[in-house]
């Protein structure tokens, strides 16, 4: 059988409470009261929250995040966006209207490699 990307969706009735471990790519519409870790892209619809932090190789949010974001590449915050606490990433894109509220740390590895 063929490897084939895997995408999970959270609906947007949908309440999850607990740590989620995902291989592949992950779509929230609902509401996640624990961590997001996959492998691979988290989106976040404009109405979901996650109460917990969100680590994975890309980010884009346009709906709650109440504990920090952790990311291997980029991180997109849409504008109707919030965020609360540490964000990592090694890019960065903030869209007007965007709210966040902590501290954050951009480092691309390309550009610190080439300063070496």
């Amino acid at each position: 059988m063929k490897d084939r990307p895997t995408y999970t969706i959270i609906g947007d009735n949908t309440k999850i409470e607990g740590t989620l471990h995902i291989k592949g790519s992950l779509m929230v519409a609902g509401e996640i009261d624990g961590d997001i870790f996959s492998s691979e892209t988290v989106r976040i619809a404009e109405e979901a929250k996650v109460s917990g932090k969100v680590t994975a190789a890309e980010v884009f949010l346009n709906g709650f995040v109440g504990n920090g974001i952790h990311c291997a590449g980029k991180v997109v915050l849409g504008s109707q966006s919030k965020l609360i606490g540490e964000l990592t990433a090694s890019r960065l894109i903030v869209e007007e209207g965007a709210v966040f509220v902590g501290k954050s740390e951009v480092n691309d590895p390309e550009s610190t490699e080439s300063a070496e």
